[in-house]
């Protein structure tokens, strides 16, 4: 009875040091985890063409391969994409030089270390009486507010001549979302970028504008003053966009279609476009260009966003692709 009784008396404490030395492991993986997510490279990205390498590169093992942990987050809206930024939840994020050049003017700290070769275009519901620029006067046209499509929409009334309020333009930031009010014909025409713009086209929507008739070439990938200040952070954005330059080399050689393919199906587009839809000869990360930055900044002055004496002169920085190219010496 006497040992009955001290191993019940002693059974509590067994049971909580069982119970500290559990929380004190849970803690310490826990800690780990939070530590080796601390040191990741952090990239905000969206469904679309320019990001594919991106993606390419981290199914395919390539950042691995590099040394490379990065965490990938993926939103529909550049809007989005800006709020992580700016909450420094990400090191890089997908943008455009509008978005970009709008942001750094009110203070917040980034460069541009790449531009891509994304460009959008004018999809009209196949429903609707739109099959030209003229005929925008009193249409729904869906695009994001302060973004490389408001630009474009300005652009093109400018040029019709069209009352410009005569033309309704909701913001609707998800790009997705803006696709499938086009094809239910809840919008007349909504800018889209690639894979949007084939799926749309696969099902009879119409196409009555194209960017690049213009040479309009502003998407572009941002990273953070801090992490552009921070050597390890540096050297790891040099690793991005080196294992991105592998990718596009492999995607242009046409080496995983499967991959390919996988990743598109999860934007989501359906399989027909997958199947259908032509790849970019994608090219390999670099410089910014200075006139395409003029436009960007050109435009917000028009609209009275940033102040009188921004420029665009601290948009760039290149030293990541110099880096790159000096090593590939």
């Amino acid at each position: 009875m006497k040992k009955l009784f001290l191993l019940l008396t002693l059974l509590p404490h067994l049971i909580c040091g069982c119970g500290s030395a559990t929380q004190n492991a849970d803690d310490t993986m826990t800690e780990q985890a939070r530590r080796q997510d601390s040191l990741a490279l952090k990239v905000a990205l969206m469904p679309t063409l320019d990001c594919l390498p991106f993606y390419y590169a981290e199914r395919c093992g390539l950042f691995h391969a590099a040394g490379l942990d990065v965490r990938l987050q993926t939103f529909n809206a550049q809007m989005d994409c800006d709020t992580a930024f700016i909450r420094g939840h990400v090191d890089v994020s997908y943008t455009d030089l509008v978005r970009a050049a709008l942001l750094q003017s009110k203070d917040t700290g980034l460069y541009v270390i790449m531009q891509a070769d994304g460009h959008h275009e004018l999809m009209a519901a196949k429903s609707k009486r739109v099959r030209n620029i003229r005929h925008l006067k009193e249409k729904m046209i869906g695009m994001a507010r302060h973004s490389v499509t408001d630009l474009l929409l300005d652009t093109l009334v400018a040029q019709s001549g069209i009352d410009p309020t005569t033309v309704y333009h909701p913001q609707i930031n998800d790009i997705v979302l803006r696709q499938d009010m086009v094809r239910n014909a809840t919008l007349d025409a909504a800018f889209l970028t690639e894979p949007y713009i084939t799926q749309l086209k696969t099902e009879g929507n119409n196409s009555i504008y194209d960017s690049r008739k213009q040479h309009i070439r502003l998407m572009a990938f941002m990273a953070t003053a801090e992490s552009m200040a921070d050597k390890r952070k540096t050297e790891q954005l040099r690793l991005l966009l080196e294992s991105y330059n592998r990718a596009v080399g492999q995607i242009n050689r046409k080496e995983n279609p499967d991959s390919i393919r996988n990743i598109l199906l999860a934007y989501p587009v359906t399989p027909a476009t997958a199947d259908s839809l032509q790849l970019p000869a994608y090219a390999p990360a670099g410089n910014g260009n200075g006139t395409d930055a003029g436009i960007a900044v050109k435009f917000l002055r028009q609209r009275q966003l940033i102040p009188a004496q921004y420029n665009s002169d601290t948009l760039f920085n290149n030293s990541i692709i110099q880096a790159l190219r000096h090593g590939q010496k």
